[in-house]
């Protein structure tokens, strides 16, 4: 339990890191869609992040499925705030990427979740 709250934490971390990342960028780095994308999947890299994680504190293959669920979900459910106040918290984007950002990042999630129930399966 301790290890998933650990992890917790560290994606809450995660996301609001890159969230102010975002909040912070010049609105003229913002004004075409392409650019939403980009930015939001590079500062949104946290496969790279839970991948460092996994192997500094030595999570057992049957504990990573868990462990990537716990750090996912809070930031699954903080971005989706962002969504839904987008001009609030970025008021550097467009109001009219919001969709593409929630649509964007809720993907990016599902692709980690989905490359770690892959990878953690049982092997025949």
């Amino acid at each position: 339990m301790l290890l998933y709250l650990w992890f917790a934490a560290r994606g809450s971390f995660v996301w609001a890191v890159s969230t102010l990342i975002l909040r912070l960028l010049p609105p003229e780095w913002v004004d075409r869609p392409a650019w939403t994308l980009l930015i939001s999947g590079a500062v949104s890299g946290a496969g790279l992040v839970v991948a460092t994680l996994f192997f500094v504190r030595k999570v057992t293959p049957d504990h990573r499925l868990g462990a990537l669920v716990a750090f996912v979900a809070p930031q699954m459910l903080l971005d989706a705030g962002v969504t839904a106040l987008f001009s609030l918290v970025l008021p550097n984007f467009p109001v009219s990427h919001a969709p593409l950002f929630g649509a964007f990042v809720l993907w990016c999630y599902a692709v980690m979740l989905t490359t770690a129930v892959i990878a953690t399966r049982p092997r025949p």
